[in-house]
């Protein structure tokens, strides 16, 4: 058994029942932040209340590339609601997840309709308008596959929304 106490006085209690790695009960900041990135993609996968089959297969690729296993692929998809996400104010850092999520459905080479319809809705919701979304995705997907960065991209997109 250990000990484990903060600053604030809180004192912890921890058993070493079975040998168990303390740490597997942790997640790494960058998981989280996976973590929250794939739950967006499944929130708009469920938007219309029907993954289809090619929604499924897309999303157990982006998981499996963000180094999730099938358990916690099935258990995030599983269990993720519809609509509560909340994109960030800036709109570099919602520029940024957009372009993210266009960069894993071209991991393949090839965006087919439900990747599209994937990168579209999550544009929508992260805020960016019906009008500059067909602009946004064709810049990025241009861009993706000449090797441009984002923050490379984010300057030729603000530039073309006369920022």
């Amino acid at each position: 058994m250990y000990l484990w106490c903060t600053k604030l006085n809180n004192c912890f209690i921890i058993s070493n029942k079975n040998n168990m790695n303390h740490l597997e009960n942790f997640d790494h900041p960058q998981k989280i932040r996976n973590k929250e990135y794939f739950v967006h993609l499944v929130r708009i996968a469920k938007a219309d209340d029907v993954v289809s089959h090619n929604e499924l297969e897309l999303l157990v690729r982006i998981g499996k590339n963000l180094g999730f296993t099938s358990p916690e692929i099935d258990k995030l998809i599983e269990t993720t609601g519809k609509f509560d996400y909340e994109p960030p104010y800036e709109l570099s850092k919602r520029f940024d997840q957009v372009y993210e999520i266009v960069k894993m459905t071209l991991a393949d080479g090839v965006i087919d309709n439900s990747e599209m319809r994937l990168a579209r809705g999550f544009a929508t919701i992260s805020g960016f308008t019906e009008n500059e979304i067909p602009k946004l995705l064709v810049l990025l997907i241009s861009g993706i596959k000449k090797g441009i960065d984002a923050e490379n991209l984010f300057a030729v997109y603000k530039k073309e929304r006369n920022f």
